[in-house]
């Protein structure tokens, strides 16, 4: 355990990208409630590109359950052209209705946030590879059969050799697509994503107050916000909890925030079964508004993942100003680089041990806490927007070189 590595996330070098521009996005994962990471990674890219002064031109594309709206900027107005279709089969909207609308609109490259290429052939596609855990992990923690995987494996491939290039969000996920989707690694572009302004220290106690009022919390806390499901390791983070001394247990809850799925309720039997159930929380869904003040109030953010493709509530934490403590697996060291402590998920003294010197040593809450905010910052909405449009710019260039 320690800090991390240096980060292999760089966004200092330069990029360009033109700004006559016509391109699209596939919005269907702005759904109200609480959003997934493909509809985060989008809201935040639409965000982010509102804020600039320099924006080429944008088309939102939906079907009958998108919520352009919760895109939309606090302060910046958006400007951009919101098209919506009914999709009552998938397969028919990616590949008929979909292809309809961008034809109309004289796209110049359209963006797929999955990794499914839709039947667009009027311009370039880009797609986005988030992560390939389906390939990697075990069926037991990546909730996939052989058959399934087998067919994953095949589409993803098919959608990245189809697309002008592919985008992705770490040099982790970089690294397997060329390895298990036989894809050249020049094709494949990290852009990573961003920290959304309003992740900030809070200005006034009253927002970490109404956060922990909302939340059900009394008292101070320890913070994992995300899902349930296995490979998340909700299991090794309360066994770690039930490790710490019964004065840290008394002083500090657990909160397991996310909304419920299929693996809540094993986690609230293996807490009882743990003799923790007066001493965690599980709140549910935690609405927009209130995360910052969740963050910011939390001793500390604790995530055991054995997978992330990216891992953004850890830099979500930080930007708020909580000490975080990450797994050492996949792409979460090159994320949180120096400012945060690592550990071997499956290592359960390591973990306990590590927790344990986060609650009883200030010295290091402060360090993680100020490193943390630094390390924040550089994930930027403008600096995420740069690294978007340049891989769009890209895919218009290939365009352009088929066509010579």
């Amino acid at each position: 355990m320690g800090f991390g590595p240096p980060a292999s996330l760089r966004f200092g070098e330069p990029v360009c990208y033109n700004l006559s521009m016509k391109f699209g996005i596939d919005c269907r994962d702005l759904v109200a409630g609480s959003l997934n990471g493909i509809g985060r990674f989008v809201a935040n890219l639409i965000r982010s590109l509102a804020d600039r002064n320099d924006s080429p031109d944008l088309f939102l594309y939906g079907n009958q359950d998108t919520v352009f709206e919760i895109a939309d900027p606090p302060d910046t107005p958006l400007e951009a052209e919101r098209r919506r279709a009914n999709e009552r089969s998938v397969l028919w909207w990616d590949r008929v209705t979909l292809s309809r609308l961008v034809r109309r609109d004289r796209l110049d490259v359209f963006l797929s946030p999955y990794f499914k290429a839709p039947g667009i052939r009027s311009c370039p596609i880009a797609v986005t590879v988030h992560d390939l855990m389906a390939l990697r992990l075990p069926q037991s923690l990546s909730g996939r059969g052989r058959a399934s995987v087998e067919a994953f494996r095949a589409y993803a491939a098919h959608s990245a050799r189809r697309a002008a290039v592919v985008l992705t969000v770490s040099e982790h996920s970089r690294r397997d697509i060329a390895e298990l989707l036989d894809v050249p690694v020049s094709k494949v572009c990290v852009v990573g994503n961003c920290v959304d302004a309003r992740f900030r220290p809070p200005d006034a106690p009253e927002t970490i107050r109404r956060a922990k009022e909302v939340c059900g919390i009394s008292g101070d806390y320890l913070l994992y916000v995300g899902n349930f499901r296995p490979h998340k390791n909700i299991d090794g983070l309360l066994d770690a909890y039930a490790g710490l001394d019964v004065e840290l247990r008394d002083r500090f809850s657990l909160v397991l925030a996310g909304r419920e799925d299929p693996w809540t309720a094993e986690a609230r039997r293996r807490a009882d079964r743990l003799g923790l159930d007066d001493r965690v929380r599980f709140p549910g869904h935690v609405p927009d508004e209130h995360l910052p003040g969740l963050y910011a109030g939390a001793h500390a953010f604790v995530t055991l993942s054995r997978w992330e493709g990216f891992g953004l509530p850890p830099l979500e934490a930080m930007a708020c100003g909580a000490p975080v403590v990450v797994s050492d697996r996949a792409a979460l060291p090159e994320v949180t680089g120096e400012a945060a402590l690592r550990v071997d998920p499956e290592d359960q003294a390591a973990v306990t041990g590590t927790i344990t010197r986060v609650l009883t040593e200030p010295a290091t809450c402060r360090e993680l806490s100020e490193k943390g905010r630094h390390r924040a910052a550089e994930f930027s909405p403008d600096r995420f927007a740069e690294k978007v449009l340049a891989a769009l710019a890209k895919a218009m260039e290939k365009r352009t070189t088929d066509d010579r």
